[in-house]
């Protein structure tokens, strides 16, 4: 039993990374865990990496890897190093950053690697290995890799048939024992080597596989700290001993020397349900939510706190606040729960501390269905304010805001029915109409909103709910939403009359 030494040298620089596979929109897993490495690199003024690992080829697709970069960017995740998302040089000195770029590194050190007895060919068809693990399946044991290939005879023989092609395996050295590594998150994780069994680094097609491929990054990008999510604990060990194998090796001048980086691995984010977190949960993809109407900077506060907490307690906050105070030590264990009432509370917070004319910028691409040019900016800004209160994501601000636009409102049957019929809303609707807008001041909603409590005592004995309600009703269609006074002065006399001469109309047919 051994344990691994793989913390770097503290004076060492941090150098963190997110390496995203282009087979999919962004996930917001990827995207918390693409957060952490940020604040901590933020933190510790280090750097932060961004790698494609796009060596999937049949899957992978520029669409995908452009959605990568929009949706990091959109939470505001630029990186220090890496590719550029408009497709010129890539920034840093380390790169490509793209692993379908970077086969020469793989091959030159499975190469060295084999050279030096680390790795062998290996030439067991797929049957064959099915065959293997169906057997460890009927005995009941755990599968491992029978090592037959280590044998030179037999890779000799199985060699000379044309149709095998040899993929290469890492030989796990023997009585390696129990590997011990520490963990940032998880203190000291141990695994069993004899339970790995010797395993691929690079398949008979010439490609690395992901083990292979993310130490050889790592090491040559002089990455310090690999901080993931939990679900990569398994592949550790084999990185581990890989990093091992590699130390060993006589480098040739000007080669980085080989440091096992740390480790911390956060716990996955799972559904209300503790099930892990899926589309069937709605959307998955920061993208998504992005679309839906949730601010960036929102969305981003509210991944920060899946799984760490910040010690002053405020949890509404820039990336440079959570920057300053983030460590890898308040990261928990266990598993964060996507809770989307904490996400709309941060959400609709942020939207209603925005800045209106922001606020007006950002809501433009879903109030694309209105004639924005129906209003001048002070009235549309107005409008925001007003509706702001109980939005949750700017997808509802249509709804909200409808009735402010053309000249008609819809009334449906049941509000005229419930509301604007009958002889108290009929009496207030011409009340309104004759008495309060042949004289109402218009040139400020305070003016109005002094007015309309003269016109409500002015009606007595009928309730001032009544009043409010039918008035209301008549003008926008329900009877919640904006302040009443905000709502007359926005509108105007011209759009108001029209609406109140529809709701008397339409009140008189239900009562006669």
């Amino acid at each position: 039993m051994s344990i691994v030494e793989n913390a770097a040298p503290k004076k060492v620089p941090v150098r963190v990374r997110i390496a995203p596979s282009p087979t999919g929109n962004l996930h917001v897993g990827t995207a918390r865990t693409a957060l952490f490495n940020y604040l901590f690199a933020k933190a510790q003024q280090g750097q932060f990496i961004l790698r494609i690992e796009d060596t999937d080829s049949e899957r992978s697709t520029a669409d995908f890897e452009r959605n990568i970069y929009d949706s990091l960017l959109s939470l505001g995740l630029s990186w220090d190093e890496g590719p550029s998302p408009e497709g010129g040089e890539d920034k840093g000195s380390y790169g490509p950053y793209k692993q379908s770029q970077r086969g020469e590194f793989y091959t030159r050190w499975a190469n060295a690697l084999k050279s030096a007895g680390f790795a062998y060919d290996c030439y067991l068809t797929s049957e064959e290995l099915d065959a293997e693990r169906a057997k460890a399946k009927l005995e009941n044991r755990p599968y491992v890799y029978s090592g037959r290939c280590r044998d030179p005879k037999v890779r000799e023989e199985l060699a000379q048939d044309p149709a095998r092609k040899a993929s290469l395996r890492f030989r796990i050295p023997d009585n390696r024992g129990v590997l011990i590594f520490k963990d940032h998150v998880r203190d000291e994780v141990s695994f069993d080597t004899d339970l790995i069994g010797d395993f691929v680094i690079m398949k008979s097609d010439g490609t690395p596989t992901y083990n292979f491929a993310v130490v050889i990054d790592d090491w040559l990008m002089r990455i310090s700290h690999i901080i993931r999510g939990e679900d990569h604990i398994s592949n550790t060990p084999k990185q581990v001993l890989i990093y091992e194998a590699l130390q060993a090796l006589k480098l040739p001048e000007g080669t980085p020397p080989v440091v096992i980086p740390e480790f911390a691995h956060v716990g996955m984010i799972l559904a209300p349900d503790r099930s892990k977190l899926s589309k069937r949960h709605g959307a998955t993809a920061v993208s998504e939510f992005i679309q839906q109407g949730y601010l960036p900077e929102a969305f981003c506060n509210f991944l920060s706190l899946l799984g760490w907490a910040p010690p002053d307690g405020e949890e509404v906050g820039t990336l440079e606040h959570f920057a300053s105070q983030f460590s890898l030590d308040r990261i928990a264990q266990s598993p964060a729960i996507f809770d989307k009432d904490k996400l709309h509370f941060l959400n609709s917070k942020l939207i209603r501390l925005m800045p209106l004319e922001e606020l007006l910028e950002r809501a433009k691409p879903y109030l694309s269905d209105f004639d924005l040019g129906q209003y001048p900016k002070e009235k549309l800004l107005m409008i925001l304010d007003a509706v702001r209160e109980p939005i949750t994501v700017l997808s509802e601000l249509p709804e909200s805001m409808i009735y402010f636009f053309g000249q008609k409102v819809i009334l449906d049957a049941r509000l005229v029915g419930e509301v604007l019929s009958g002889p108290e809303p009929e009496q207030v609707l011409k009340a309104f109409q004759n008495d309060f807008l042949s004289s109402a001041d218009f040139t400020s909603p305070e003016a109005l909103a002094e007015q309309l409590k003269a016109f409500t005592k002015s009606l007595s004995p009928i309730k001032t709910k009544t009043i409010m309600w039918t008035v209301r009703a008549a003008l926008t269609g329900r009877t919640s939403g904006a302040d009443l006074s905000k709502t007359l002065y926005i509108l105007g006399r011209d759009i108001i009359q029209s609406r109140v001469e529809t709701a008397l109309i339409l009140g008189s047919s239900v009562t006669n």
